[in-house]
């Protein structure tokens, strides 16, 4: 069945075992998934219902206010594993918002390129410095929080030393 990557989010981690809605919130931020999943506290509710409409999750019942309790189901597990597998396998480009920037890029003048790539560093340095403190806690809990952390870094690594040889080309210029 055809999900979309917010429903494949959350159905990985409704595969690590049931949780509330608010618990999964609480694991987005921890694992820094905001970072490049475009998911907002509010449309995990939502995303939640869809799966429940799908048959790909549940919730055991709940009294009055009481908070719902969500699970995976056979049929979320069958289809998060083909995606899974699928997204793997399959080559995209990523980084899109950086490359369209790039590719456009030639109509902003030499002095905001280089602001616009001091910026970036600034941001691309404190996030690295970030993960590389998140790494071993995370590396720990999960394998495949550990393995999306250590992607991270050394995507995180690359783009760094990509800024950074702009700026020094722009300096060559000069």
């Amino acid at each position: 069945m055809k999900t979309t990557s917010t429903e494949q989010l959350i159905l990985g981690i409704l595969s690590e075992g049931p949780e509330y809605g608010y618990r999964i919130e609480g694991i987005i931020e921890k694992r820094d998934m905001r970072k490049w999943a475009d998911i907002g506290f509010s449309s995990i509710y939502y995303v939640l219902e869809k799966l429940e409409k799908k048959g790909l999750a549940t919730a055991e019942p709940s009294r009055g206010r009481e908070k719902k309790r969500y699970f995976i189901t056979e049929s979320g597990k069958e289809s998060l594993r083909e995606e899974t597998r699928r997204q793997i396998a399959e080559r995209r480009p990523s980084n899109t918002h950086l490359m369209t920037g790039l590719a456009n890029s030639h109509c902003i003048g030499d002095e905001e390129w280089r602001l616009a790539l001091e910026e970036r560093r600034r941001q691309l340095a404190w996030d690295y410095a970030a993960l590389q403190k998140k790494l071993p806690l995370e590396e720990e809990k999960s394998p495949s929080a550990g393995r999306l952390f250590r992607l991270s870094e050394r995507l995180l690594r690359a783009e760094l030393d990509f800024v950074e040889g702009e700026l020094e080309r722009m300096e060559g210029k000069g």
